[in-house]
């Protein structure tokens, strides 16, 4: 009857402020791990992926940021910040993987645990990837929002373009600090029937920052013009505010170039779904998108040729398969129900792939339920005699050839590699489902059809396409 006749205290609006600030304070300065960050470490079955950062803050402070991202036994997507490390000492190689192995060690997180490791394209990450795939068999995955940085950033830097933008730059930057042609906006917008949207200002390290606000731009485009017609708002003699016709005509070539890029930044920054694993077909849609779209002025050509150049070059190796080292990417389309038809590669190479995943999913059969022959089996074979099948003598009697029972001869190992094998043949013969669909929730279906494969799955799929962070702050890395 308590609860009925007592009411419960409650903390007040500044008790509870005051309260977060301690906790806040505590995680902040302290830097300590969350305990329940290790339990649920610790209940992690399957593979994880680690994504790491080397970035500045404002005050040009280093630190290196570490996630973790794992699949739950309930196909879940799950993403863990591990640490951000105040980076004091050079930001070589050697350190980089010092510090990488100091935060899994904190974690208590063994190192055969983890799959891969999603870094950005900078020299001494790439450097220190390498060096933890050398010494614990870590797969080295490029950042695909740095990429993409990297290949639209190179294609913004063609002079006509840079000269496009910077303009339009300027225009956006004199509405925003100019009250009255803020204002007189509002009403050619109310005027024109327009959308009442606010111009938007980029900032000069996100391309995605330059396309919104070209694309807020062009759709302002008659208010905008309408506005600095008035003489109140642009004096006479002071015209240069507005864009020259061919340079708004630049700007529209420009957006529809940007589109699929950003379009395929926005999809890929996703850490609630698989990622990774679509890589492959995405790349090549971005390929088709730039050689498919029309540009009049030479200018977008220009951006079509260096951001094709860009897609070729960064991602030249991105669907290689070999037989010294597994592509993780290629190997993540062909376990995702949707791209496991692999249409991407070369038949022989899609023959080879299935190879390989037949071959994981058998050595993830054995590390899972430790595939070895009956403890008894194995007394009866040492003494020569084992039930229902040959004696020692019997075998060094036999010869070349004389035919063998398969049900004698085949150990329970065998049959579980036949049964894996059988497993993984039916999966890749099926029909890929809709690439709307996701694919976690296709294999919290089917995973008792797969068991085996659906482990495997968890292990790639898990492996997230960018660094862990939201896609318009890859640009403050350093590199």
């Amino acid at each position: 009857m308590d609860p009925f006749l007592q009411k419960k205290q409650t903390c007040t609006p500044q008790q509870a402020n005051a309260l977060t600030q301690s906790v806040l304070q505590m995680l902040i300065y302290d830097m300590r791990p969350l305990s329940m960050v290790k339990q649920i470490l610790k209940e992690v079955n399957s593979s994880i992926t680690l994504t790491s950062d080397v970035w500045t803050s404002r005050a040009t402070e280093a630190y290196l940021g570490v996630s973790c991202h794992f699949i739950t036994k309930d196909w879940q997507m799950k993403t863990l910040n591990l640490a951000t490390l105040p980076l004091e000492e050079r930001h070589t190689a050697a350190n980089i993987m010092i510090w990488m192995e100091e935060v899994i060690e904190k974690f208590d997180i063994l190192p055969s645990k983890i799959k891969a490791i999603v870094h950005d394209n900078g020299s001494n990450m790439v450097a220190a990837a390498r060096l933890l795939e050398e010494k614990h068999g870590w797969s080295s995955v490029r950042c695909v929002g740095h990429t993409l940085q990297l290949i639209v950033n190179s294609a913004l830097k063609e002079p006509s373009i840079n000269k496009a933008t910077g303009a339009a730059r300027n225009l956006v930057e004199h509405f925003r600090r100019s009250e009255l042609a803020n204002s007189k906006l509002k009403k050619k917008q109310q005027q024109m029937n327009t959308t009442e949207h606010k111009l938007i200002q980029d900032v000069s390290t996100r391309w995605n920052s330059t396309y919104y606000m070209v694309a807020r731009l062009l759709e302002q485009r008659w208010p905008v013009t309408a506005t600095l017609s008035d003489p109140e708002v642009t004096p006479r003699g002071k015209h240069y505010f507005n864009l020259k016709p061919e340079q708004w005509v630049l700007l529209e070539e420009l957006v529809q170039g940007l589109g699929p890029f950003e379009c395929a930044t926005v999809f890929l920054s996703g850490q609630e779904y698989a990622t990774a694993s679509c890589l492959p077909q995405l790349v090549k849609g971005l390929q088709r998108s730039i050689q498919q779209t029309q540009f009049e002025t030479s200018s977008g050509k220009a951006f079509q040729a260096i951001a094709g150049k860009g897609i070729s070059e960064r991602w030249e190796n991105l669907n290689t398969v070999s037989a010294e080292r597994d592509n993780p990417l290629v190997l993540a389309a062909a376990i995702d129900p949707r791209f496991r038809k692999l249409k991407f590669i070369s038949p022989e190479d899609g023959t080879r792939v299935q190879s390989t995943v037949e071959v994981l999913a058998i050595k993830e059969a054995k590390a899972k339920t430790g595939l070895h022959d009956d403890p008894e089996e194995l007394q009866q074979k040492k003494r020569g005699h084992i039930p229902g099948g040959k004696s020692a003598l019997d075998n060094l009697l036999q010869s070349d050839t004389d035919s063998l029972s398969e049900e004698e001869e085949e150990t329970q190992e065998d049959k579980k590699i036949q049964m894996v094998r059988r497993e993984v043949q039916m999966f890749f013969t099926e029909p890929p489902i809709a690439k709307k669909e996701d694919p976690l929730s296709w294999w919290s279906e089917n995973e008792g059809r797969f068991p085996t494969l659906s482990n495997l799955a968890r292990s790639l799929l898990c492996i997230p396409a960018t660094r862990g962070v939201r896609y318009d702050d890859f640009f403050i890395v350093d590199d």
